[in-house]
């Protein structure tokens, strides 16, 4: 298991990666209306070369935007873009989202996906290439109201997207943290999907139960996000889990800790690897 964190590939980021004793990064290319998958594939000669001499690998090619709002033919192209940048740097996983239109119900939006990523799924199935969806549920202002922006959010959901698009390829980056909030069992989700976890996040989270109790699961503030290691989540017990799973791949921390921006975001990636260092060692074993 290679140990990563989410950041943009840029040579500053290869080298932040090698300084602080990371395996690797999961690249964020961004959607098909921003230009930083050209970016890489402009530039992919330089980009190798940088991770081959630092030995830092890449555990992800992550798009994460609105891929049922996207025309058909774009959203698949801009997928097989980054499958085809994901093999050139030596990695074999894909992560997004699926998107969703607010203005149709889920069963209306299922078919929308279908028509999407049946063919992104047929062709990662060609290439080698493994489809892993973020659970994230969507945009949030404040932790609250919430816009739905994904599909990929909870097991029956995960269960319908499947039996939409039934390819071995499709499958879900794995975090904790957006389960938790959700109030649904982090943990047995790895059991219930197992063959279906093609990638892990690695993110915590707090909850203020008092102000839970006030605002209840719709209002505002009653959790965030934090390093992995100062939150609620036991991370020995996910990575048993993960090895009771028989999970495979790679884990990547994506750092959304509000205290640990600006000049303290690498002391925050060196916290989260020193929370998760020893149990990857572990897993290793």
């Amino acid at each position: 298991m290679n140990l990563s964190f989410l950041m943009p590939l840029t040579l500053e980021n290869i080298a932040r990666a090698e300084k602080l004793g990371y395996d690797a990064i999961e690249v964020g290319a961004g959607w098909a209306t921003a230009p930083t998958l050209g970016e890489i594939e402009a530039n992919l000669s330089q980009f190798k070369d940088a991770l081959v001499e630092s030995g830092i690998g890449v555990t992800s090619v992550a798009i994460y935007g609105n891929t049922i709002g996207t025309p058909v033919d774009e959203a698949v192209d801009h997928w097989e873009r980054a499958m085809r940048v994901a093999l050139d740097l030596g990695c074999g996983v894909v992560s997004g989202l699926t998107g969703r239109d607010n203005a149709l119900t889920v069963d209306d939006n299922l078919p929308l996906f279908a028509e999407r990523f049946g063919p992104i799924c047929e062709r990662a199935e060609d290439l080698g290439v493994r489809i892993a969806l973020e659970p994230w549920p969507g945009s949030v202002r404040g932790h609250g109201p919430y816009r739905w922006t994904n599909m990929a959010t909870t097991p029956e959901l995960w269960t319908r997207l499947i039996d939409a698009v039934p390819s071995p390829a499709l499958g879900m980056e794995y975090d904790p943290s957006h389960y938790v909030w959700q109030q649904i069992d982090h943990l047995w989700v790895i059991s219930a999907f197992a063959d279906r976890i093609h990638h892990v996040h690695a993110k915590d989270i707090v909850i203020d139960e008092r102000k839970l109790a006030w605002v209840g699961v719709h209002g505002a503030g009653w959790w965030r996000f934090v390093i992995p290691g100062l939150g609620e989540l036991d991370w020995e017990d996910i990575f048993d889990a993960l090895a009771g799973a028989g999970y495979q791949g790679d884990l990547a921390v994506e750092h959304e800790d509000n205290t640990y921006l600006n000049e303290r975001w690498d002391e925050g990636l060196a916290i989260a690897l020193g929370t998760l260092r020893p149990l990857v060692r572990d897993y290793s074993d």
